[in-house]
């Protein structure tokens, strides 16, 4: 099998690894209740069902309130069916089943892995094109080989920038040595992997785009904003000043792709520096300015937004403005400053919840879950728990406080 000799091995649970014979179903390979889609393992059964499957399985990591899960979902479905006695296409549930998506360290759903002989083989994040998830099962059942199946998807410009900002950084290294130009290499629509990165925040954001760095990409002059090379750019608006406000190919402004791409961990973002060279602190396409404001957590970087005119009504996608987005992430010296710049308590988001209801209503879900999981069981627990609903009714005194 391919991934034995992977660069970099995920660990899976109890280290299985049956020998068994391909397309050769036996009455254990059903997984109960197949035949009307694919059917849900747990943490009870993920063993006997993956892991001592004498058949490839394909499992869907899902959730109820997931959005994009129900992109990938009915796709499973009709392989379920479709594939059946060749293949085990299952899903499972993280809410119902937390202990197998932590252990196997599932980062966030909707997550496909695919295992083979007991063994993960590879797993894809976020949703993709039906034939991607058909090809690496039907390479598992024929015996093919995965590594040739990946390079083959590789090509495709729309797998590569989805492998290249979701994978970890190790699966990345592997690759590049079938696929030298994997960081490098413009996409067909001018885009390139470095633009791709700086546009996607994450824990490896940084990481990630150094990388991409060391393998000496073209630099698009957007780009400089978000690697914080802001002296290059700044200079670039001195002898154009129309380039402070002229977003990128996908419409990102310098100011969202300084912020964004800076994340925090990037001293000397030049926001402020490029408000003076004339940025207008205002949203484009999809890419809302608030919400990279508000990622700093900083009272005084808000307040200077706030007063070279951004909109802190403004909504994004779901419906939150500012202050919902404040609050939603517990950022109480932002919610402070915002409310002082005026903000209206008594205004609702997308599910039609005020900053108050979201705290309540957060709060609840969070002493369920902490309840249904065990932890409230000691004493170290309650003390956590304790210092969450304190931080928490600070912030909803002082917003219910503002709506009166």
């Amino acid at each position: 099998m391919l991934l034995a000799n992977r660069a970099v091995s995920r660990p899976v649970l109890a280290g299985v690894c049956l020998l068994a014979t391909l397309g050769s179903a036996s009455a254990e390979d059903e997984v109960p209740g197949a035949g009307s889609g694919a059917p849900y393992v747990t943490d009870g059964n993920f063993r006997q069902e993956v892991f001592e499957s004498a058949l490839p399985v394909l499992v869907d990591f899902t959730a109820t309130w997931c959005a994009p899960c129900k992109e990938v979902d009915p796709i499973v479905d009709e392989l379920a069916s479709e594939m059946a006695g060749k293949v085990k296409v299952v899903k499972l549930d993280i809410d119902d089943s937390p202990e197998i998506y932590q252990q196997l360290r599932v980062n966030g759903v909707p997550t496909v892995i695919l295992f083979n002989e007991g063994r993960e083989e590879d797993r894809i994040g976020g949703p993709q094109r039906r034939e991607i998830y058909e090809q690496y099962l039907t390479t598992m059942v024929e015996g093919g080989d995965m590594l040739d199946t990946r390079l083959e998807m590789l090509l495709q410009d729309d797998y590569r920038q989805h492998f290249i900002v979701s994978r970890e950084l190790e699966d990345i290294e592997a690759i590049l040595a079938h696929r030298p130009d994997l960081l490098s290499e413009p996409f067909d629509d001018g885009r390139t992997p470095l633009s791709v990165a700086i546009k996607r925040p994450s824990v490896r954001q940084k990481a990630l785009i150094e990388m991409i760095l060391s393998h000496d990409p073209d630099i698009a002059l957007h780009d400089l904003m978000g690697i914080g090379r802001c002296d290059e750019f700044l200079a670039a608006v001195e002898a154009d000043p129309d380039l402070a406000n002229q977003p990128d190919p996908d419409g990102a402004t310098p100011l969202w792709l300084g912020l964004m791409g800076s994340v925090k961990e990037r001293d000397g973002h030049c926001a402020r520096a490029l408000l003076d060279a004339g940025a207008q602190p205002v949203s484009s396409a999809s890419f809302y300015l608030p919400r990279a404001v508000i990622f700093y957590e900083d009272p005084d970087l808000l307040r200077t937004f706030l007063d070279r005119g951004m909109d802190p009504g403004e909504t994004d996608e779901q419906g939150m403005n500012t202050l919902h987005l404040a609050t939603m992430y517990g950022y109480l010296p932002l919610v402070e400053v915002l409310l002082e710049h005026g903000m209206d308590p008594s205004t609702t988001n997308g599910k039609g919840e005020t900053a108050a209801e979201m705290v309540r209503n957060r709060q609840q879900r969070r002493e369920e879950l902490w309840k249904e999981r065990g932890m409230l069981d000691t004493p170290e627990q309650h003390a956590a728990f304790r210092e969450y609903r304190e931080e928490s009714n600070r912030l909803l005194a002082l917003l219910e406080g503002a709506q009166t």
